[in-house]
């Protein structure tokens, strides 16, 4: 439904910007692939690499707390067939609840810092993106670029700017952070995160 509503809005806005274009002489149109351009880039590749790190870190919490609950349960099983005292079998239990509960808190806190953590490092190299495509569409007097993922069913290669945009944005990574700036290592070329 949603894809359907882009196209009639971008076949309107085509229509609509071609006439002019056409009355003129000719429409200059470019794609750009702005995901590509993000996992391509250094600064994109340094974000994700942070990024990373940082769900492991939350994993690594995660997976402690799992264990010390696992270890309390065994602990439980063990000694419930010994224990005649009903107040220390409760007394475990409620560990195990609170630790569960410790367990869901952290999950929560740990969701909400990588989503915060991920917007801080997304949104500036999204902003630069943009800031870029706007230069690049100025300077050399583009009509139209669109963003490849949305709908674009063919694409002549010429037209693509993806690989410009990812220099550019290398190149504005490397003036914001000249100590920063090196290639990210080839470990960290691993999944991406969305």
């Amino acid at each position: 439904m949603r894809r359907s509503y882009y196209a009639v809005v971008l076949g309107f806005l085509l229509f609509s910007i071609s006439i002019p274009a056409f009355a003129q002489g000719s429409l200059k149109i470019a794609v750009v692939d702005t995901d590509k351009a993000f996992k391509e880039s250094i600064w994109g590749k340094k974000a994700i690499e942070e990024l990373e790190r940082e769900v492991e870190s939350w994993q690594k919490k995660g997976e402690q707390l799992d264990s010390e609950i696992s270890a309390l349960e065994e602990k439980l099983a063990k000694q419930s067939a010994f224990l005649d005292n009903k107040e220390e079998e409760q007394k475990l239990q409620n560990e195990i609840q609170s630790k569960r509960m410790e367990g869901q808190a952290l999950v929560q806190q740990g969701n909400a810092n990588l989503e915060k953590k991920r917007q801080g490092l997304l949104e500036p190299i999204l902003e630069e993106t943009r800031s870029l495509i706007k230069k690049l569409a100025m300077q050399e007097s583009y009509d139209l670029i669109l963003e490849k993922q949305l709908i674009v069913l063919y694409l002549n290669p010429e037209l693509d700017i993806t690989s410009r945009i990812v220099v550019m944005l290398d190149k504005a990574y490397k003036e914001k952070t000249p100590s920063k700036a090196k290639e990210p290592t080839k470990e960290s070329e691993g999944p991406v995160i969305k």
